[in-house]
């Protein structure tokens, strides 16, 4: 289930809020430490929203027009809750990553209030207002509800421009209006969950290949002709064609020998220099295994290093022989 979007303008966190905000704290330090009689100032609330997630990745959104699709992951709680409060409602703001790197004023992410940032910014960016689907087990068990969110009739020029989707709970209260904002996987920041066009039809087509997944000829087209105009973009050219283009891939070894316990790391190198999904893959991990490309002997034989990218394979034969008898020696 999508929802569409509609277009407005937001803006910019004004720095004087956030050197008030920045005093109140410093004020209930002193509080803290100097009038031990008196309770401590309450912290100054975030942006973030509890029960509320973004998927660490975007995904291809096959439905016409197609495009690029952010999800949240919601908590049942906050779906009841949201749901019983006619003064709130789930949104959405997507946009460029730029955008949000442009206003993000804040030390910490969750104290950017991203569309009232963009307002004061006078940037225009999209945002949608829906209501979140139920996922569900096989036996109709609840797990979560989910939110989506998509971009789409991205033009040929923004092929290799990364975006960001970030859902978001909007409370009217009369002529006020306030957001919280999703969170990101633990450990990632949202700059890190920002992706192309390119990215995520090339990481569909790697999973295509690799798990050997059914995928309609038309959908199967499409991501194709994504990672055709993404090289096209990335060579300089102004239009698009229609001549097939991969990206052009060298690894820096194709064959390699090596003993028990040593290891190496092999480099992918894309001509087009754009920000790609690469997979890797041991043919035999009784032999060798890998990971992010670096490579480990862990028994006698031979394999191949199998490295997808936009589904297209490129390989390094591996042979293995006796136990390495210095273990930190790398080739």
């Amino acid at each position: 289930m999508d929802n569409y979007y509609q277009k407005r303008s937001v803006g910019k966190i004004i720095a004087w809020i956030l050197v008030a905000v920045l005093l109140v704290a410093a004020v209930g330090a002193i509080v803290v430490f100097t009038r031990k009689d008196k309770p401590a100032e309450e912290k100054p609330t975030t942006s973030y929203q509890e029960g509320m997630v973004m998927m660490e990745m975007p995904t291809v959104r096959f439905n016409d027009p197609p495009g690029i699709r952010f999800t949240a992951q919601i908590t049942p709680e906050l779906y009841k809750e949201v749901s019983a409060d006619e003064k709130k409602e789930f949104g959405m703001v997507l946009a460029p990553i730029s955008y949000y790197m442009k206003v993000d004023l804040a030390e910490t992410p969750g104290d950017v209030d991203w569309l009232k940032a963009f307002e004061d910014e006078g940037l225009t960016v999209l945002s949608l207002e829906g209501s979140p689907y139920a996922v569900t087990e096989p036996d109709g068990t609840l797990l979560e509800y989910r939110f989506n969110g998509a971009i789409t009739n991205i033009m040929y020029k923004n092929t290799n421009l990364q975006f960001l989707g970030v859902a978001y709970v909007k409370t009217t209260d009369g002529d006020a209006v306030s957001y919280k904002y999703a969170s990101y996987p633990e450990g990632l920041s949202y700059k890190q969950c920002a992706y192309s066009y390119a990215y995520i039809a090339a990481e569909r087509l790697n999973s295509y290949v690799v798990r050997n997944e059914h995928l309609a000829q038309a959908d199967l087209d499409l991501l194709n002709g994504v990672i055709n105009n993404s090289v096209d973009l990335a060579n300089g050219l102004t239009e698009a064609t229609d001549d097939g283009s991969t990206y052009a891939v060298t690894l820096s070894d194709i064959a390699k020998t090596l003993k028990v316990d040593e290891e190496f790391t092999i480099k992918v190198d894309i001509a087009e220099a754009v920000k790609t999904s690469i997979w890797w893959q041991s043919t035999d991990t009784g032999v060798v295994v890998v990971e992010n490309g670096v490579v480990k002997a862990v028994g006698e034989g031979t394999a191949t290093i199998n490295v997808y990218v936009a589904g297209e394979k490129y390989t390094c034969a591996i042979t293995v022989g006796e136990v390495n008898e210095n273990p930190e020696a790398t080739a």
